[in-house]
């Protein structure tokens, strides 16, 4: 159907916006004259609706695109056929929101809430002069080069979405309903996908280190091209899909020599500065649930790793490069962590109580000094209580829940992180550097 086939939306402008916000408030408050917000069919290109309470409002076919919705609560909102391209829609909360048929391309979904919210295919018919029914548009939920990184989709029925090329990293997918869904060739590193219904779906080409898989339901999933280092799943649940061309992470029984050689002869090499012995390489090794306690592998290389239900306790990781590690549940507790590369990793659950994160003295410089590198890591639920952050960086991580009770936080950067739900009680964050910070309870 021609675009000039279709009825003219009519105009809407910020100010009559403003009003309309605020007889939708009182509606929500049961205020006598309060009116439900109706932007049905309207055209509200570039508005601002940031910050307001616009729960269960009515915006079927409205064309939103470049409008701002940040931080904006448009739970169980009618957003049925909307055209949202290109919108801003940061921390927006969408919980059980209906977004049947909604154009989303290029859009700005970062750490919004899309929890139980309906995506799947929707149709608008509109009658041509002839009497035939005509869609919209195709009627298909159009999500691709969508910004979806730390959103929440769980339990969101999604359908065949289109959506290749998409930022999913972090984003939560847990008994989502994905089916056919396309996210080729998209950033899905950390995304929760457990017990999400991924059957028919293209994977294809996807990144999934950190993320989690266990329970998906992978029938005739097209997983090919993906890297699956670093991911936690089990051999099973790979069963029905199409694994050609995969990368798989390195088992111990692929490698060289046994763990307890190659740790041995790390120490060799350590303790002669590197003229005997050789560093050890456990990159892309699957080492899950491994015991290893007390162990000394400062300054190696465990970049991309499995690690998660792995006992660490009081091991020494100065200097190391851990970046991109999965480290679900890991018990690093007690464990000597100074000047540690642990960008991009995924340590939801873990156990950093009283580890030292503090900032590594190089032996032979004045007064150099490396501080640990913790930027964009998922510490969702982690025991950081009594840990030493001093000096660490922690820009645009996520430490929901996480334990922070009496942590040493000098200097530490947690600029633009996440901490809504966290325990800081005895840390005193006034120390350190918390530009963009968002869920700091005063």
């Amino acid at each position: 159907m021609s675009a000039s086939a279709l009825p003219k939306p009519e105009r809407v402008n910020q100010v009559w916006l403003e009003e309309a916000i605020e007889a939708h408030d009182a509606y929500l408050r049961a205020i006598p004259g309060g009116l439900r917000l109706f932007l049905n069919f309207k055209d509200g290109r570039h508005l601002d609706f940031s910050g307001h309470n616009l729960a269960s409002a009515e915006m079927v076919a409205a064309d939103l695109s470049n409008a701002v919705f940040v931080r904006t609560c448009l739970a169980r909102a009618n957003l049925f056929g909307a055209d949202l391209n290109h919108a801003n829609m940061r921390e927006c909360d969408l919980t059980r929101a209906d977004l049947r048929g909604v154009a989303l391309t290029g859009a700005n979904l970062e750490c919004a809430n899309l929890q139980e919210a309906d995506l799947r295919n929707g149709f608008i018919l509109f009658r041509t002069k002839d009497g035939n029914l005509t869609p919209m548009r195709d009627g298909a939920a159009e999500i691709s080069d969508v910004n979806l990184s730390g959103a929440n989709l769980s339990g969101a029925m999604m359908g065949r979405i289109i959506g290749p090329r998409t930022n999913l990293s972090n984003a939560n997918f847990k008994n989502a309903k994905l089916v056919a869904a396309n996210f080729a060739d998209s950033d899905v590193r950390g995304a929760i996908f457990a017990g999400a219904d991924l059957t028919d779906a293209d994977m294809s080409g996807c990144v999934f280190q950190g993320a989690n898989l266990s329970g998906a339901i992978l029938h005739n999933t097209n997983l090919e091209g993906a890297d699956l280092t670093a991911a936690h799943f089990m051999a099973d649940d790979l069963r029905y899909a199409n694994t050609k061309n995969v990368r798989m992470p390195r088992n111990l029984e692929s490698l060289d020599k046994t763990i307890q050689e190659i740790i041995t002869d790390h120490k060799r090499w350590i303790d002669s500065l590197g003229r005997k012995g050789h560093q050890a390489d456990l990159s892309c090794v699957d080492l899950q649930k491994a015991d290893l306690s007390g162990v000394d592998l400062q300054a190696a290389v465990l970049s991309l790793t499995n690690l998660s239900f792995a006992k660490l306790r009081a091991a020494r990781f100065t200097m190391a490069n851990l970046a991109s590690v999965l480290g679900l549940d890991t018990d690093f507790s007690d464990a000597d962590m100074r000047g540690v590369r642990l960008d991009c990793a995924n340590l939801t659950g873990a156990s950093l109580r009283c580890a030292n994160l503090g900032p590594m003295l190089l032996i032979g410089t004045l007064s150099q000094r490396v501080n640990a590198s913790l930027r964009e890591v998922r510490l969702d639920g982690v025991d950081l209580s009594g840990a030493n952050l001093e000096g660490v960086d922690l820009t645009g991580s996520s430490l929901c829940n996480a334990d922070l009770r009496e942590a040493r936080v000098t200097d530490a950067k947690f600029v633009d992180c996440n901490l809504t739900g966290a325990d800081l009680r005895g840390t005193p964050m006034e120390l350190a550097d918390t530009r963009g910070a968002t869920g700091i309870v005063p």
